[in-house]
């Protein structure tokens, strides 16, 4: 069954989606993966020197959580883990 969008039907959408996104950081992250380049964890901190470590990583666990990005770790020593758009 066909879903039926209304104006109301399409803000309810828009207020889930900025819901995912809210936060100072999660746009400007995203923003440095569109390029499709596959980004580590010390790429976004030299990329975006506001913001910290702390903030840097809750944001991305959030974005990985919603299934916005997604994480793989290559093998490698140190463990470098990379970030993609999903």
């Amino acid at each position: 069954m066909r879903k039926v969008y209304t104006p109301s039907t399409a803000a309810v959408g828009v207020e889930d989606v900025l819901k995912l996104l809210e936060g100072r950081w999660k746009l400007v992250i995203l923003f440095h993966l569109f390029d499709g380049k596959v980004q580590r964890y010390s790429d976004f901190e030299k990329l975006i020197p506001g913001i910290s470590q702390k903030m840097l990583a809750q944001q991305l666990r959030q974005l990985e959580a919603d299934g916005i990005v997604t994480r793989k770790v290559y093998p490698q020593v140190p463990y470098r883990p990379r970030w993609n758009t999903a």
